[in-house]
């Protein structure tokens, strides 16, 4: 399946079958025995002998330290290079996590306010209907996510890429406020922002305010010139031939922007995860504001009113903060999370916030339903959350 520079979050349906599996090594925590081992284990090796991807990366983190850690399959074909604990993975939407972990703290720095209109930082939508930072965070914005034809060929400038959205000949699906729709072109948007009240790429404002400071090495703003000693290589299954994988489709990745162009490891998503909702980054009210689910300007949550109800079925009650998804809470337990593919990739990382419990998984293919996720979150959920109630 072909992806454009807009809609990357896409995935393909057709997966192919078993391709062989390499664990590495276990990290514990602590002596006790970790008893669940054989279930996650077994849930990574079906999705990779269902051909839902060649390899898979995973980390259970508790409170910041690693609980589990394995790898499996590969991570380049060509090379039977194995999936290790350090491979890098390009981590499509999650990126937008990050893209609004910097616009907060922006406004820590009284640097800006998320009420402001993107026109004061961005004056070429000064003549449409005023939208806020605020509400591009939170998917309420309006904008229409398009594939634009006029993108200067192979920038990394996120402002020519949110003037390229701004001269859509369709500037918004509905008007600003009033509804909820997922669109990559919020995040572009802000990552302008980013660039305008910085002064500098958003690369390089992303490592000054987040990878550095927290030690994030393999993390980074990907490129399709980057050369990335340990990255694994990115495929799609062959419709109709099990077992048969191609290289994914090109994709300029830098022109995904604030909404998709980042790559990391597990180990570096965990610690994230720690270091953001442990207040490192942003201070506690800051960071409530994250998992504050957005509303509409009439006062309604935002998720009531999903301007695509049918297509966004799947949603259910998720909630939409701030570059994450909000998951009612289950028998009381709280989670913050998100999704991200991209072209050869897919990705999930997600917290249990009182437990302090994250989970990343990081696959080398495009989604599609046999990939691991929901089998590994759910027994995160129902098994390895009780038995921290009673440890």
């Amino acid at each position: 399946m072909a992806f454009s520079r807009r809609d990357f979050l896409g995935g393909s349906a057709a997966l192919a079958a078993a391709l062989s599996i390499r664990p590495a090594l276990a990290v514990g925590a602590a002596a006790r025995p970790f008893r669940l081992a054989q279930d996650f284990d077994r849930a990574a090796e079906s999705a990779i002998k269902a051909g839902a991807c060649p390899g898979i990366g995973l980390q259970i983190s508790l409170r910041g330290q690693p609980w589990y850690v394995r790898s499996y399959g590969l991570a380049n074909l060509e090379t039977q290079t194995p999936v290790v604990s350090g491979s890098i993975f390009r981590i499509g939407s999650l990126t937008k996590q990050f893209t609004a972990a910097m616009i907060l703290r922006l406004q820590a720095q009284g640097s800006l306010s998320l009420d402001d209109a993107a026109a004061k930082y961005l004056p070429f939508f000064a003549k449409a209907p005023a939208f806020t930072l605020r509400e591009l965070l939170n998917h309420t914005a309006g904008l229409h996510d398009d594939d634009t034809s006029d993108v200067p060929p192979s920038t990394n400038s996120q402002v020519d890429l949110a003037k390229a959205v701004s001269r859509q000949q369709k500037l918004f699906d509905f008007p600003p406020g009033t509804a909820w729709l997922y669109s990559n072109a919020n995040y572009t948007v802000l990552g302008a922002v980013i660039e305008q009240v910085t002064n500098r790429p958003l690369a390089d404002a992303a490592s000054e305010m987040i990878f550095r400071p927290l030690e994030l090495h393999a993390t980074a703003f990907d490129t399709a010139a980057a050369v990335v000693p340990g990255r694994a290589d990115g495929y799609t299954p062959i419709e109709g031939k099990p077992g048969a994988f191609a290289h994914a489709e090109f994709i300029d990745i830098a022109q995904t922007g604030g909404a998709g162009a980042m790559r990391s490891t597990t180990g570096d998503l965990c610690r994230w995860h720690h270091a953001l909702f442990g207040n490192r980054l942003l201070d506690a009210r800051h960071v409530r504001m994250m998992l504050t689910p957005g509303r509409l300007r009439d006062g309604r949550l935002s998720g009531s009113h999903r301007f695509s109800p049918a297509d966004d079925r799947s949603y259910g009650d998720v909630q939409y903060g701030m570059g994450l998804l909000l998951p009612p809470p289950d028998h009381g337990r709280r989670s913050a999370m998100h999704y991200g593919f991209v072209n050869g990739y897919a990705a999930c990382l997600e917290t249990w916030l009182d437990e302090g419990l994250t989970t990343a998984i990081l696959c080398n293919a495009n989604m599609g339903p046999a990939m691991p996720f929901r089998d590994l979150r759910r027994l995160v959920r129902e098994k390895l959350l009780p038995t921290l109630a009673t440890a």
